[in-house]
C-alpha cells in the first residue's frame, strides 16, 4: 500500500493518480451517496479543489483504494462556504495553519473485513502530514459516528458546534489537535509500526 500527499508542488508527479481519485470521489459522492450531481466526465471536482488543496492518495496494485482533501481554513472551504453556521459553541476556524479534512472515502470493494483499520491508516497519513508542517489542528464537517473512533485513538476532539442533519445522519463541526500522541494512536488503531508516507511527501529542509 502507498500513501502519498498530493500538492502543487508535486502533483506533475500524480497526474494520472490525481485523476483517478477523482473518478473515485465521482463513483462515492455522485453516483452513490448522490451529493452531487453526476458529470459527464465523471470526476468529481468542486470549487474548493484549488492549487492549495492537498491530496491524500492511498493506492496498491488494483489503483486507487482511499482518498481525501486538506484546504487551509483562511481560505473558502467546505465548512466556510456550506455550513458556517453549524459553529454555534465555537467559532469557525479561519487560520492558514488549521486545515480542513474533508472528501475522505475508501472505495466499495475495500469497505468491509479490514475497512476500519485502513481508514485509521489514512488517519495515521494526515496525522503525519500534518505534523510535519507543524499545524496545530485539522477537521471540519465531520460524520458524527467517528467521535467514539476518535476517543479510541486518543485524539483530542473540540467539536464547534451541535449536530446537524444531512441525509438522515447526523454531522458536526470537529476539529482534532495534531500531535505525537493522536498520530500513534491512529498508526496503533491501523496496525501499524512506524511511518506511512513516502519520504517525498516531507517538507524539505531549509
Amino acid at each position: 500500500m502507498q500513501f502519498n500527499f498530493v500538492t502543487k508542488a508535486n502533483e506533475y508527479l500524480f497526474r494520472p493518480e490525481m485523476e483517478a481519485l477523482f473518478r473515485a470521489r465521482h463513483v462515492v459522492y455522485a453516483e452513490e451517496l448522490a451529493w452531487v450531481p453526476v458529470s459527464a466526465d465523471r470526476l468529481e471536482i468542486d470549487p474548493f479543489d484549488t492549487p492549495d488543496a492537498a491530496y491524500l492518495i492511498v493506492s496498491d496494485d488494483s489503483g486507487i483504494v482511499a482518498g481525501s482533501r486538506l484546504v487551509p481554513t483562511h481560505l473558502p472551504h467546505l465548512l466556510s462556504e456550506r455550513f458556517p453556521n453549524s459553529c454555534n459553541l465555537l467559532p469557525l476556524p479561519r487560520d492558514p495553519f488549521v486545515v480542513e479534512w474533508t472528501r475522505g472515502f475508501v472505495v466499495p470493494s475495500r469497505r468491509e473485513g479490514a475497512g476500519l483499520v485502513l481508514k485509521a491508516q489514512c488517519c495515521a497519513a494526515v496525522m503525519e502530514y500534518c505534523l510535519d508542517r507543524s499545524y496545530p489542528q485539522v477537521g471540519g464537517i465531520q460524520d458524527a459516528k467517528w467521535l467514539a473512533i476518535w476517543k479510541r485513538m486518543g485524539w483530542n476532539v473540540s467539536v464547534h458546534g451541535d449536530p446537524i442533519d444531512i441525509d438522515g445522519e447526523a454531522w458536526l463541526p470537529a476539529y482534532f489537535d495534531v500531535s505525537r500522541q493522536a498520530l500513534i494512536g491512529a498508526q496503533k488503531f491501523g496496525r501499524l509500526t512506524g511511518p506511512v508516507l513516502a519520504p517525498s511527501n516531507q517538507r524539505p529542509m531549509g
